[in-house]
């Protein structure tokens, strides 16, 4: 009966503090940051043509739009905002997106803008073709790193007489001579690229997070972290490569439910079994999240498996430092009497935090 009793009053628990959630934050919830923009530049001997993909948000702080980014605006109304501000949007792009031709600078022309959406977060696209003859290309890219966001990259997919190749702009990385390979600088790239993602990645480190309370021994931690590692890399390689693939709504709306599931384990079973298996499925589920940036960089042929395989090492790497900052301070917790209660407090106030999650992805709210 006292069981029974407890169950009811988690629950209500965590409807009180779900509820709420769906009050003060009724738009989208994304659980990453977008924090990254696109590029596809194609280059030919007389002109350069550059496709750029941008955040709007990021966009709208910087060239005032008139719209109101908190009321969830529509595609439609993202366009029109665009369209009463073009040539002040397009002088400041312009002013991040530069091409010299022989170290001869190349003004741009704008042939086209859209709208659309990646996600939840609603992308700028702006079409520009830079005129100018030359036999060597310079790219220098900085838009927004120089005002509004100093961690923003864009991921660049570069094709021309010299071949394919990608190179992520960010703040220290601004200038690219085409052509000019840097393998350990592109590895770099890529494990920086995964780590962030699991950083920015608040639904994986939660769910990350919530392995640990039940594992009670380094022993235990490294066989959940591996059952982890092994099933979102299965699936990461998988749909990379485009031999699996599902709709982003249901990855994202299953990632939160393993959230919920997991705490809901830790609430009621402080000894769950079977929490390696659990695990390893769950695992596949994240790594068709963690596919999502790959997928939208459409990586050359060439460089897919070396690119996936760099990417993959910053996720664990990022997924180690999570755990050994967590873990020896769980270890000194369960010295304290009080470490049982504040496991079942903070499984609640996570249940919450994924159903909140879970619906709005589903009901797409």
């Amino acid at each position: 009966m006292k069981r029974i009793i407890m169950l009811i009053a988690a629950l209500f628990t965590v409807l009180a503090l779900t509820v709420p959630m769906f009050v003060l934050f009724p738009g989208p919830a994304s659980a990453h940051a977008m924090e990254n923009g696109y590029m596809d530049v194609q280059i030919e001997s007389n002109e350069v043509y550059v496709e750029v993909l941008l955040d709007f948000h990021d966009l709208a702080s910087v060239v005032p739009m008139p719209i109101d980014m908190l009321s969830a605006p529509s595609v439609e109304e993202l366009q029109q905002a665009l369209d009463s501000r073009t040539e002040a949007v397009f002088d400041y792009v312009a002013s991040g997106v530069k091409i010299y031709r022989d170290e001869v600078p190349v003004e741009p022309e704008l042939i086209g803008t859209s709208i659309e959406r990646v996600g939840e977060a609603g992308l700028a696209r702006f079409q520009l073709v830079y005129s100018g003859d030359g036999d060597s290309t310079r790219i220098h890219y900085d838009v927004f790193i120089k005002d509004v966001n100093k961690s923003h990259s864009n991921i660049a997919q570069i094709s021309g007489p010299q071949g394919d190749q990608e190179f992520i702009f960010n703040i220290t990385n601004r200038e690219l001579v085409v052509g000019e390979r840097n393998w350990l600088r592109q590895a770099w790239q890529f494990i920086v690229l995964g780590a962030e993602h699991i950083f920015t990645g608040y639904d994986h480190i939660l769910f990350v997070l919530c392995l640990l309370p039940a594992a009670k021994r380094l022993g235990s931690v490294v066989e959940v972290v591996t059952a982890f590692t092994v099933g979102h890399s299965v699936t990461l390689g998988l749909a990379t490569f485009g031999l699996v693939q599902l709709p982003g709504r249901w990855v994202e709306s299953a990632i939160a439910a393993s959230i919920v599931f997991v705490a809901a384990q830790n609430l009621f079973n402080k000894d769950p079994k079977h929490r390696t298996i659990v695990t390893l499925l769950f695992g596949l589920v994240h790594g068709f999240g963690f596919a999502g940036i790959l997928q939208e960089m459409d990586l050359s042929r060439e460089s897919l498996l070396s690119s996936l395989l760099f990417f993959n090492a910053g996720v664990e790497i990022g997924q180690i430092i999570i755990i050994s900052l967590v873990f020896p301070l769980l270890a000194l917790l369960r010295r304290y009497r009080t470490y049982p209660r504040a496991v079942s407090v903070g499984s609640g106030a996570v249940i919450a935090i994924g159903l909140f999650w879970f619906f709005q992805r589903v009901l797409e709210i």
